[in-house]
């Protein structure tokens, strides 16, 4: 007699309720009828919209221990195992209730010991694994996709992701470790599973603690640590497993589209910050070889021919003819000089009131000597047709070309990196451009041999550099051959030579 009441006491039944909204409870049949729906005073509330007053009942008999439910013509049905049912439908071990997006998940409590013994140790992280996990929590899932898809930054989603699982499988710890971080896991203690996680891609099980990793075609993103610790806690069992893998999946799907989001965000940065120096031919160009490489192109020697260009007196220019009418010339000039420069495959970098502009060999196309001198005559062309009133409130411009070797690259971060252009070449042709006025050319040795052929070319005289001890033969380039412009007048020649003379006085 003592034998039988045993056996009734120990063979009892339960119902693990989870929402994902609240945290699972587990609840203890009792013989006999027990009412479920949203009434407050019903034995099994159900707080989901879903659900109708009195939904369903559910009956225990002590005596033949089997477990029925019946649905009391609710407005949205009972659903067992993904069936709908009506009238009554006896319950099985491990049967799955719905109602709503509640699920119960009926256990008899006396396979617990034997399913927590199988439960426990290795499971291999397999395509069908989390096929099965995904199966067996569609409307977790569901919640967990739609929260998940909003987030844009993986400590945004490690942090929802851990609130997601605590709620969900109500554990006391929840630690999510990135896989940049995996060689700071230690090798004894709870540290011990995570080890094995990582060393065999697979899911390890202990009665309280549980283990998953992150992986996106098998490349390991992280691991999921799970663990209760309050007293009396229920160890993990088979649905906690698949659970555990479900979110793990949709968490790795997570970190993918993350990173997908913010390598497609620099990309387009990069291009902006590009667009600001080259061509968007050449941008696209510099981009490729960034997304092989990951960085830009560092400093490095190379033969190029540099352009500068700049307004004289550039404050004397705007009080002449107001600040307004200035910002909006500048903002013209530095419009036009960046797309013609653009359009001859050069490079742009900016200097106060001025425009430096780099040009490379490029195949198929014109030396980049002959392609300078074309940016320098049209720049020139647009500064005299520039809107001048009266010859003294005219725009007056010096261009200077070299050729030679500097360092040419991206300094900076890939955030705030900045093209740039170094060496004595640049100095030099800084100062050939002082002595360019009024909106001439001067050239170097390098850039006048080659372009001799094609252009007027004179010897303008010599130029002293602080630290060359011999002098810098400059050329100047004809504007009479390059385009069929106007020639100006003695009068407005003479003009402009009294104006740059009153430039160098003012310099000197």
């Amino acid at each position: 007699m003592i034998d039988n009441i045993r056996l009734k006491v120990e063979i009892m039944w339960s119902l693990t309720i989870t929402n994902p909204r609240s945290e699972p409870l587990q609840i203890k049949l009792t013989p006999g009828k027990m009412l479920i729906g949203r009434l407050v005073t019903s034995d099994i509330v159900i707080n989901d919209v879903a659900a109708s007053r009195r939904h369903a009942e559910i009956y225990f008999d002590s005596m033949s221990e089997v477990v029925s439910i019946n649905d009391l013509k609710s407005s949205n049905g009972t659903y067992v195992n993904r069936q709908k049912i009506t009238g009554f439908y006896r319950l099985q071990n491990d049967d799955v209730i719905r109602i709503g997006q509640t699920v119960m998940h009926l256990t008899n409590i006396t396979n617990t010991a034997a399913d927590q013994m199988s439960i426990s140790g290795t499971r291999h992280f397999t395509h069908e694994l989390v096929l099965e996990a995904v199966d067996e929590h569609p409307i977790l899932l569901y919640e967990i996709t739609e929260k998940l898809n909003t987030v844009v930054n993986i400590d945004e989603a490690i942090s929802l992701v851990i609130d997601l699982i605590k709620r969900a499988m109500g554990v006391d710890v929840c630690e999510i470790i990135l896989a940049q971080h995996f060689n700071k896991i230690k090798m004894e203690g709870a540290d011990n599973l995570k080890v094995k996680v990582i060393r065999n891609s697979s899911v390890e099980v202990s009665p309280l603690a549980l283990c998953v990793p992150v992986i996106s075609s098998e490349k390991p993103l992280a691991l999921i640590y799970l663990e209760k610790n309050r007293p009396g806690a229920i160890p993990f069992d088979k649905r906690d497993m698949q659970l555990a893998v479900a979110i793990s999946h949709q968490t790795a799907l997570t970190m993918v589209r993350i990173e997908l989001l913010e390598k497609i965000r620099k990309e387009g940065q990069v291009k902006q910050l590009l667009l600001r120096f080259v061509s968007p031919i050449e941008a696209e160009d510099v981009l490729k070889d960034y997304l092989k490489t990951g960085n830009l192109p560092d400093l490095c020697e190379k033969k190029v021919t540099v352009l500068f260009v700049e307004i004289a007196d550039s404050t004397g220019f705007s009080e002449r003819i107001g600040p307004k009418k200035f910002s909006s010339f500048l903002n013209t000039f530095y419009q036009y000089a960046t797309q013609v420069v653009f359009k001859k495959g050069g490079m742009v970098k900016y200097l106060g009131d001025g425009v430096l502009a780099v040009f490379m060999e490029i195949k198929d196309e014109l030396a980049p000597e002959e392609r300078a001198v074309i940016v320098a005559r049209e720049i020139i062309e647009f500064v005299k047709k520039a809107d001048p009133p009266e010859l003294d409130r005219a725009c007056v411009i010096g261009v200077a070309i070299n050729t030679g070797k500097a360092m040419v690259g991206y300094v900076g971060t890939q955030e705030r990196a900045e093209f740039n252009v170094m060496g004595n070449l640049i100095k030099m042709t800084y100062r050939m451009q002082e002595h360019a006025l009024p909106n001439r050319i001067f050239v170097g040795v390098s850039t006048a041999e080659a372009i001799q052929n094609k252009y007027i070319v004179q010897k303008s005289g010599n130029l002293t550099m602080i630290g060359s001890e011999q002098p810098i033969q400059v050329y100047e380039v004809s504007t009479a051959k390059m385009l069929p412009f106007v020639q100006e007048d003695n009068e407005m020649v003479a003009a402009f030579k009294a104006v740059a003379e009153k430039f160098k006085a003012r310099r000197n």
